[in-house]
């Protein structure tokens, strides 16, 4: 195995090709890039290239252009592409998930985004190249944190490593439907209808095991991708299950620690505000223009600041129903 995982960063605007550069070689990937979609097929020839990050927009030859060339040669049609992209529309990433690109990053590109589905993308590229060798996977996968379960079409665990029993807490995988089991135990980010939809080649989505007398809270980041033949046929479904727990926990007190603070304000304001407006209709005494001129002042700047602690409390609100859970 390379030291270095290699990523194809194709753009024709080059200031965007060094921003991926800039993120990307302080991780150790080795960078090769191209400028064009016809410079981009001439450089996948010549170098060995693990994971392409595609823009769609290109003068001359698009990058679905490039990526249906890709993907009609048996040499490169296994190679991981992904999409950077401004488009928004359902249709256009249709097209592109029709033309067999793995996943999506939109412009601009947010830098923890990026690393993440590259790690993520480049690890699950590693697995498919080692399922037809079971020991080999077996001696790979067993070693690493992220639970790796590789199921039959029908949900059935055919494989998986020593995280996935870890997280499922069960001691054998035989006739253990993983979809099933998921919805049973845990809460689930997804709908079950969305998560067993084969149309949708790849998803994420989280599950929770709420804190219990005997066992501690647990919240698994899910990775699913299907793997598919030459002639589109459904050969197995990876999942790959993350411990995300200490991050969410941390996002969850923050979120905490905003609508507390927000409460906390709004009573002060609130009174600010009344004695401001009792001030203002003269229920303390009648005010000369300087004194109606500084209280306006106070009240415009009071109103201020209990809109900006309304946007925070909305903000809070907002963020704590941003994960909503299937029930079991």
């Amino acid at each position: 195995m390379k030291d270095k995982s290699v990523i194809l960063v194709v753009d024709d605007q080059f200031q965007n090709i060094e921003l991926l550069e800039a993120y990307l070689v302080p991780q150790g990937y080795e960078i090769v890039k191209a400028s064009s979609g016809e410079e981009a097929l001439e450089k996948i020839v010549n170098n060995q290239i693990d994971l392409v990050l595609l823009d769609v927009m290109m003068l001359k030859m698009s990058g679905i252009d490039v990526l249906k060339k890709l993907r009609a040669d048996e040499k490169t049609k296994a190679i991981p592409v992904v999409m950077v992209t401004v488009l928004k529309e359902t249709e256009d990433k249709v097209k592109a998930l029709e033309a067999g690109c793995d996943d999506f990053i939109s412009k601009p590109v947010d830098k923890v985004e990026l690393l993440a589905r590259v790690k993520s993308i480049l690890k699950i590229s590693h697995y498919r190249r080692q399922l037809e060798e079971k020991d080999k996977f077996k001696a790979v996968v067993d070693k690493v944190s992220d639970g790796i379960a590789i199921c039959r079409p029908d949900y059935l665990i055919k494989d998986c490593n020593a995280a996935v029993l870890k997280y499922l807490n069960i001691s054998d995988t035989k006739d253990i439907n993983l979809v099933e089991t998921l919805f049973k135990n845990y809460s689930v980010s997804i709908k079950k209808e969305a998560l067993v939809d084969l149309t949708i080649t790849h998803k994420t989505f989280d599950i929770v095991r709420q804190k219990s007398e005997t066992s501690e809270a647990l919240y698994l980041e899910v990775n699913l991708n299907m793997i598919k033949n030459s002639a589109g046929e459904l050969l197995s479904i990876v999942f790959i299950l993350r411990d995300v727990t200490a991050a969410r926990v941390e996002e969850f007190q923050k979120q905490d620690t905003l609508t507390l603070i927000s409460h906390k304000l709004r009573t002060p304001l609130g009174a600010i505000s009344g004695n401001i407006s009792l001030l203002q209709n003269g229920s303390y005494g009648a005010l000369n223009e300087e004194q109606k001129k500084a209280i306006g002042s106070i009240s415009k700047q009071s109103s201020s600041l209990i809109s900006m602690v309304e946007e925070l409390l909305g903000f809070s609100i907002v963020c704590s129903h941003s994960l909503e859970y299937e029930d079991k």
